[in-house]
């Protein structure tokens, strides 16, 4: 009797953790990374050449607040922002680079994108592609001032590693064990190694 008596207690909150439902997992999977390519891949540009840069992804994710079971066309195009740092080059003491916000940005396909807080890297968000496959972008950038530059990634992209990317540029400000370093609004950036961006000079 006790011991019916002591399940009778117990079995609110045993039915309880029974009945308790799992922590669901809800929202949109992470977009594939933008491979970027170079149109017009040179070591060096004149002042004011324009460096046309495209990327596409695929607009297909899991949306895990929906009961089906494979990717969908996601039409909110503010979830494949995307962004690009220009760096100019340097030997500053710890650093070796720092974003240059003087290039002229043409948005070809796509448009600009500003944050509430501080940035200064290039965003921007794509357009959705007539046959809803891909969100993709296209823009080009210009500089003025001469020196060595470097283009790297600010959310979630890289430079298509099959073209040259002019790693050779980097040789000289490479004073911190293969690694670019760089500030931005206050916080430091490190960028490993030279694999996956792109490197230029400005005559």
């Amino acid at each position: 009797m006790k011991r019916n008596l002591k399940f009778l207690l117990l079995s609110p909150f045993l039915m309880a953790i029974l009945c308790e439902p799992e922590n669901d997992i809800c929202g949109v999977d992470n977009p594939e990374s933008y491979i970027v390519n170079v149109e017009n891949i040179a070591e060096t540009y004149q002042q004011s050449e324009t460096i046309w840069l495209n990327a596409r992804t695929t607009s297909m994710l899991m949306d895990f607040c929906t009961e089906i079971q494979e990717p969908e066309l996601i039409t909110d195009a503010e979830v494949f922002i995307d962004g690009l740092f220009v760096l100019k080059l340097n030997n500053l003491s710890g650093l070796n680079a720092e974003v240059f916000n003087e290039a002229e940005v043409i948005y070809d396909i796509g448009e600009p994108y500003s944050f509430n807080s501080c940035s200064n890297a290039i965003n921007y968000i794509p357009e959705l592609t007539d046959d809803s496959e891909f969100y993709n972008y296209r823009l080009g950038i210009s500089i003025t001032t001469p020196g060595d530059y470097c283009i790297v990634n600010a959310r979630n992209s890289y430079f298509n590693l099959d073209e040259e990317n002019n790693a050779n540029i980097f040789d000289s400000y490479n004073t911190l064990e293969n690694r670019i370093r760089f500030q931005n609004c206050g916080n430091t950036y490190t960028r490993d190694g030279t694999d996956g961006f792109y490197f230029f000079s400005i005559n």
